[in-house]
């Protein structure tokens, strides 16, 4: 009995299939120098180790938006295939050295592709993205935190003491002489030359806007407006003076051609009656003053009305 258990446990040890030894897939990655600056080579190696009999496929290009690219070196832009090292039993392994550069700074993935692991019908990538070399700056320190100097005078310019006073004692001094031109023209124009006829109707309207008339100074309204009428016929017409009787302005303006006839009379008629209110302390009323005023002042629109006329014949 004992010798028939034995063989069926025998047996049955032998039915039962024995699990193969499975070998991992490792990689390693060295990146000689890890710290490099922007265009400056360094080395890639890659090692795998794999199953025996498995082939392993390195990627030979980057990625075309990464920062780090191949070396341009022709006999180096290829991946080498390294000797491998001796490995345990039932593995081997594969090596690929690369030679790159970066392009910007701060860290920056390799940008290779998978490697690719095929053992008999399965296939196995190893991502390689997760590597990365560091790229320095070769630029100053930022300087934007400094706080620059003031900016300087092309031509400093150092003046003495005294400049600035003998500098304000001109202005002072060409100050004073303006304004006393100013003065001058000023001066020169209130005092410039008025028509006698623009004189007459200004000192007209002046005499008017006083209202005598309505408050019982008809008398001195009308005294005011022929003695206005008496200093225009003396700057206006020949012969005529401003000290003459009332009956010599007459006859002089008649002779000089100023008035004719028909005005003459009206022009005595007027003074006649001025020198009532004036000497003979005739009282007018506010009617009648306004009448004699405005014959005045018609007195002197004709004569100057006849000095244009004549003006006009001259021209022509």
């Amino acid at each position: 009995m004992i010798a028939l258990a034995a063989v069926l446990l025998l047996q049955a040890g032998a039915a039962q299939p024995v699990a193969p030894v499975t070998v991992p897939i490792r990689i390693s990655v060295q990146i000689d120098p890890d710290t490099v600056t922007v265009g400056e080579r360094f080395t890639v190696i890659v090692r795998v180790r794999a199953p025996a009999g498995s082939t392993v496929e390195f990627p030979v290009s980057t990625d075309s938006a990464a920062n780090v690219d191949l070396a341009a070196d022709a006999a180096v832009a290829e991946p080498r295939l390294l000797p491998a090292a001796a490995g345990s039993p039932g593995e081997m392994e594969q090596v690929a050295g690369y030679r790159m550069a970066a392009w910007d700074i701060e860290a920056q993935p390799l940008g290779l592709g998978d490697i690719i692991v095929r053992s008999g019908i399965a296939e196995r990538r190893i991502p390689l993205a997760s590597y990365t070399v560091f790229v320095r700056s070769v630029l100053p320190a930022d300087t934007t935190l400094h706080v620059p100097k003031p900016a300087r005078d092309v031509l400093p310019f150092a003046y003495p003491w005294w400049l600035k006073w003998l500098l304000l004692a001109l202005g002072i001094l060409l100050g004073a002489v303006l304004a006393w031109w100013l003065w001058r023209v000023y001066k020169r124009w209130k005092n410039r030359p008025i028509h006698p006829a623009a004189l007459a109707q200004r000192e007209f309207f002046r005499i008017e806007k006083l209202g005598l008339p309505d408050r019982d100074e008809g008398a001195l309204h009308v005294a005011l407006m022929v003695d206005v009428l008496r200093n225009y016929l003396a700057a206006r017409v020949n012969g005529v003076r401003a000290s003459h009787t009332s009956t010599e302005l007459v006859a002089a303006a008649r002779a000089s051609g100023a008035l004719d006839p028909e005005w003459s009379a009206g022009l005595a008629e007027l003074l006649h009656q001025a020198d009532l209110a004036k000497f003979a302390a005739w009282r007018v009323d506010a009617a009648k003053a306004r009448e004699l005023g405005a014959d005045a002042r018609a007195v002197v629109e004709c004569v100057e009305g006849r000095f244009m006329e004549q003006d006009k014949r001259k021209a022509a």
